[in-house]
Formats: C-alpha cells, structure tokens, sequence
C-alpha cells in the first residue's frame, strides 16, 4: 500500500502544477491576443505600387502615459522602414484632427501630416526617412527635411513641419538673466539666414536685431555647424556673433530689449573675445500628438 502512495504522489503533484499552469497559459494568449488586434487608434495608408504606412499607437493597457507612436513602411510585403518611434503621445492615445499622406507626381516621396503639420516623410528612391529612428532631429535630418520639402515645394506643394521650424533656435540669456537672446537660422532655399530676436524676460516685447548685412550660411555640409559660427553675452547689455565669411556683429541693448549695431571698424580686442564664443548646440525636439 504504501509503494503504490509513493507511485501516486508525484502524480497527483504534477495534476496540480499542471492545473495552475491553464490559467497562465489562458492569460498569456489573451494577452497575445489583445497585442495582435488591429486598434481603434492604428492607422493603415495605401500608397499605392504595393506600398503602404502603418502607423501604431500604444494602447491604455500596455503603458502609462505618455506613451509612444510608430510607424512602418512597406512595399510588396517588404518591410523598408522597420517599425520606429517617431512621437510621443499622451493619456487620449488616438491622434485626432486631419491625418493624410501626400505625395509627388512620381510617388517616389511621401510626406504624413497631421493637421497639415508634416511628421513623417520618406524617399522611397533612396530608402530614407525623415526623422531618425528616436523622433530626434539632428543636422544630417534637417537638410534630409529640407531636401524633400523642396520637392514638393518644386511641385507647387509648400508644406510646413513645425519639428524644422523650431529645429534652427537657439536661446541665451544674459549674464543678469534679464534679456533673453532668440537666433533663428531661417532656411531660405539653400541657405540659412540667422536672425537674432532680444526679448526682456519679464514680459517685454521680443525685438528684431538686423544687422547692417544680412548673415547668411551655405545649407550644406560644408559649413561647419560645429565651429564656423558662435554667439554669446560680452556684458549684461551687449551681445554678438560671429559666422565664418560673414565677419562679427555687435549690438548695445537697452533695459527693454532695444538694440544698435555697433558701427565698423571694431576694435581688434573686441573681435576676438566675440570670436572666441562657441557654436551652440540646437534644440533637439520631439513631436507630440
């Protein structure tokens, strides 16, 4: 009797693992069952030539805000963008307003908007893709935007991503912390021209410093971003900048904001501590749905 309880035990030992097994296995394919639904909050746009954008939302279930969105490239079942993130999005998770993909005549670039702001863009002659693979923008993806924005700009189609509009701003405060420095790199064809906007920071009116020249910088990778160019504070109320072939430029600013160019020659001590300013790094933002 008792050899046949000790041939018995392991069994019945082993009925119950296996019974507490079910539901984790039923959980876990519920679970592989909820990933695997399409949801309310997914977007799916036939581009046509076999090719289609995939976009995918986190849902509730899977995180807490904020969360992430994707997208996915592919063309005759190929997949030629693996699925990346490209922006953040918060507690309604479904993107809303107008969402659309545009395109050139050929279909060769595409561009995926919404509420006519440009997020996505795609070369499918070259396989590039705009922006990088964390939604980060960096100089190599600026004139990427750039580049393709002028395509559909060539065709009559003038689109905006505000990603790039910010991308070229810089911000520097002065020494007292009282004026506020904006310099924006406009992008104008292929070039940039950089306009500099003093503000007070407790509420004063930005105003527009123009210089005497306009400054401007070749749009292309043979300016050097790292080191042909640099700004900053001499004093609580004077700032310059200096741009490789474009020389160095000097502004007296008043309390509220007011600035004068200080007129040429400038003193040869005054260009180098102006030329020994660095570059400053650009914003690096993120689109948010």
């Amino acid at each position: 009797m008792r050899a046949d309880s000790r041939r018995k035990f392991p069994n019945s030992i082993l009925k119950v693992i296996g019974l507490s097994l079910i539901p984790v296995v039923a959980m876990s394919a519920v679970l592989l069952w909820l990933v695997s639904l399409p949801r309310e909050s997914d977007f799916h746009f036939d581009l046509g030539q076999g090719r289609a954008l995939d976009i995918y939302c986190e849902g509730e279930f899977f995180y807490e805000p904020p969360g992430y969105v994707s997208y996915q490239i592919t063309e005759n079942g190929k997949v030629l963008v693996p699925e990346r993130d490209f922006c953040g999005i918060g507690s309604q998770r479904v993107p809303s307003g107008r969402l659309e993909v545009l395109s050139t005549r050929d279909g060769e670039t595409i561009a995926f908007r919404r509420n006519f702001n440009v997020m996505i863009m795609h070369d499918f002659k070259t396989n590039r893709s705009w922006p990088d693979e964390n939604g980060q923008v960096k100089w190599d993806d600026f004139l990427l935007a750039i580049e393709l924005l002028q395509r559909f700009k060539a065709e009559g189609q003038d689109l905006y991503s505000d990603l790039i509009d910010r991308y070229l701003n810089i911000y520097l405060s002065s020494p007292n912390e009282k004026l506020n420095v904006n310099q924006v790199w406009n992008a104008q064809g292929d070039q940039a021209e950089l306009l500099v906007r003093v503000s007070d920071r407790h509420g004063g009116k930005a105003q527009l410093l123009l210089p005497r020249e306009k400054i401007t910088v070749p749009l292309s990778e043979e300016f050097d971003w790292h080191s042909g160019w640099g700004a900053g504070w001499l004093s609580n109320h004077r700032f310059g900048v200096w741009v490789t072939g474009a020389g160095v430029r000097v502004w007296d600013l008043s309390d509220d904001g007011m600035g004068k160019e200080l007129p040429g020659p400038l003193d040869a001590e005054l260009v180098e501590e102006v030329k020994s300013f660095p570059a400053h790094r650009f914003e690096s933002q993120r689109f948010s749905l």
